[in-house]
């Protein structure tokens, strides 16, 4: 497998992948988000049989400064979907844990807090 790629090719192809992630991203769609991960490996292993023949440095130098750029900002989407997430699973949690008995150890009928999806004291 020694048969070289053009990097230009190549990279704008990748750039084109980030792009369809990010939109993916945002529109919280898992799946696709996993697909559009494996072909970004499959990028990976493209690496080496890179070649810049035929390209102006200051194209790729562009081009690798705008996938830096969209990597940067999947990367902040990603992390700001897991927040999200764990927080939704602690306001879920906290709401299940809340909920006690209806009568206290003196014996007393006491009020017991309901279970809430969404912890209201945010």
């Amino acid at each position: 497998m020694n048969k070289k790629v053009n990097a230009l090719d190549t990279l704008v192809q990748f750039k084109t992948l980030l792009m369809d992630e990010q939109q993916a991203l945002i529109q919280n769609d898992s799946a696709k988000v996993k697909a559009l991960i494996e072909q970004k490996q499959q990028f990976l292993d493209l690496l080496p049989t890179l070649t810049a023949e035929g390209s102006k440095k200051e194209d790729l130098v562009k081009l690798a400064e705008e996938i830096k750029n969209l990597q940067q900002t999947n990367l902040t989407l990603t992390e700001q979907a897991l927040n999200y997430q764990e927080t939704m699973m602690e306001a879920i949690t906290k709401g299940v844990n809340a909920g006690g008995s209806t009568y206290s150890k003196q014996g007393d009928y006491s009020t017991v807090q309901q279970a809430n999806i969404i912890d209201q004291s945010l």
